[in-house]
C-alpha cells in the first residue's frame, strides 16, 4: 500500500503509454499537436477577450474622470493630477487598441482550431484505413504519405507553446500517466506560463479602480503620494 502510494505520490511509472507500432505512434503525436492546437485557439480567444474587457475598463475611466471634475464634485486630486491621469489613460487605450488590431487573437484562433479539425479528419482517416487493411496500411510508402499530409497541415498554423503541450500532455489520460507532485508542478508551471501575459493589463485595471476610488474618497490609498487630500476635509473651516 505504502508502495503505491509512494509511486503515485512521485509518479514512479511509465509516464506515456506504449506504442505498438509506427502507425500508433504517428496517430499519438496526431492527437497531441490536435489538442495543443485547440489549447492555443482557446488561450488567444481568452487573450483576445482580456485585451478587449482591458481597453473597455481603462476607456470607461478616460470618461469617468473629466465629468467628474465638470461636475464641480469634491475630488481628492488636483486638476494637473487628474490631467496626467487622463493622458495616460488615454495612450493605454491607443496601445491595447493597436496591440488588438496587430495581434488578430481571433483569427489566429480560428486559423488554429481549423488545424486541430484538420488532424482530427486525418486521425479518423488512418484508423479507418487501419481497420480495413491492417496488414498493408502502414507500409512505408503509405507512412510516409501521411506524415506528410500530417506536415503539411501543422506548418500551416503557427505553433503552439509549452503550456498548451502541458494542458494537453495533464488532459490526455490515457496516453500520458502522471500523477501526485509531478502533475500539481506540472499544472503549476503549466498556469504560470498561461497566465503571466495578463499581469500588466490587470495591473492596470487595478490601479485605474483605486486611482477612482481614491479621487471620490472611498479609498485613501494613492492619495499620500499623489499630493492628495482627503475629500471629507475639502471645504471645511480650518480650527
Amino acid at each position: 500500500m505504502i508502495k503505491k502510494i509512494w509511486q503515485w505520490g512521485f509518479s514512479l511509472g511509465e509516464s506515456e503509454r506504449e506504442v505498438k507500432d509506427a502507425a500508433d505512434k504517428l496517430q499519438m503525436s496526431m492527437r497531441v499537436t490536435a489538442k495543443c492546437r485547440y489549447n492555443a485557439a482557446n488561450r488567444l480567444q481568452s487573450q483576445g477577450k482580456f485585451s478587449f474587457f482591458t481597453t473597455t475598463i481603462l476607456s470607461l475611466g478616460l470618461i469617468f474622470i473629466p465629468l467628474m471634475q465638470n461636475a464641480n464634485i469634491p475630488l481628492a486630486f488636483k486638476p494637473n493630477v487628474l490631467n496626467m491621469m487622463v493622458v495616460f489613460l488615454a495612450v493605454a487605450v491607443l496601445v491595447y487598441s493597436v496591440v488588438i488590431g496587430t495581434a488578430r487573437y481571433e483569427l489566429r484562433a480560428e486559423n488554429l482550431r481549423e488545424c486541430g479539425d484538420k488532424l482530427k479528419d486525418l486521425i479518423r482517416s488512418i484508423e479507418t484505413d487501419r481497420e480495413q487493411v491492417k496488414e498493408q496500411i502502414f507500409s512505408k510508402e503509405n507512412h510516409e504519405s501521411y506524415q506528410t499530409k500530417y506536415s503539411d497541415i501543422v506548418t500551416d498554423t503557427e505553433n503552439h507553446i509549452k503550456s498548451d503541450y502541458r494542458f494537453a500532455m495533464l488532459e490526455m489520460r490515457r496516453d500520458y500517466f502522471i500523477s501526485g507532485i509531478p502533475r500539481f508542478i506540472e499544472y503549476l508551471l503549466a498556469y504560470i506560463e498561461r497566465l503571466w501575459v495578463y499581469i500588466i493589463p490587470f495591473s492596470m485595471i487595478v490601479f485605474e479602480v483605486i486611482f477612482i476610488t481614491d479621487m471620490i474618497g472611498v479609498t485613501q490609498v494613492l492619495t499620500p503620494y499623489l499630493d492628495g487630500v482627503c475629500v471629507k476635509n475639502i471645504g471645511m473651516p480650518s480650527h
